[in-house]
């Protein structure tokens, strides 16, 4: 009596177990009304996620079978986007990831202080986008947004003459930022 009832409990949790929806499949659930959510991962992630890759067929035919629904509500769940760019729209995408200079020094130089502002977040916003507009119009230099007690600082270049940096200074006068100047201290030069 007492195997039989365990072996209905053993087979009842296997039974719900196949039959539980894992995290990502309760998200690609398709419903009426309501949009979808696609994920795209390894299969690695995937088995680390949800356990094993038990019921990537079904996830896969899940989405790419549309609901069973009409076909003004499947368009509502469906969100399509189409960019159109104009030439006035065209703009150069400038990579603003930070980057590590590999095989450098530091040394005594010199660096333009484009911004400097108090410690509040709207003084950390107006660096952020100066650093942005510098670089977009120098592309090729270095950006510093950091925080030097008490205040907001963009600064720019690593520059071992006064020469050079009063060079780039000028233009970027020319962009606007009249409170520009230059700034010794350390940087960062590449051997």
């Amino acid at each position: 009596m007492k195997n039989r009832l365990i072996y209905s409990i053993i087979m009842t949790l296997c039974a719900t177990a196949a039959h539980s929806q894992t995290f990502l499949d309760s998200l690609r659930k398709q419903e009426p009304g309501k949009g979808t959510v696609s994920i795209i991962q390894s299969p690695e992630i995937d088995k680390l996620v949800n356990g094993s890759a038990q019921g990537n067929s079904e996830r896969k035919a899940q989405e790419h079978t549309p609901p069973a629904d009409s076909s003004h509500e499947s368009a509502a769940t469906t969100h399509e986007s189409t960019t159109t760019t104009t030439p006035a729209m065209e703009e150069t995408v400038v990579d603003t990831r930070k980057k590590v200079m590999r095989n450098s020094y530091k040394t005594q130089g010199y660096r333009i202080q484009v911004f400097s502002g108090g410690n509040s977040r709207k003084d950390r916003q107006k660096a952020e986008t100066a650093g942005a507009v510098i670089k977009n119009n120098f592309p090729s230099e270095p950006v510093y947004v950091h925080f030097y007690s008490p205040s907001w600082k963009c600064r720019m270049g690593n520059y071992k003459t006064l020469e050079e940096a009063r060079r780039l200074l000028a233009q970027v006068k020319k962009l606007g930022y009249t409170q520009a100047c230059i700034v010794k201290g350390t940087i960062s030069v590449q051997y």
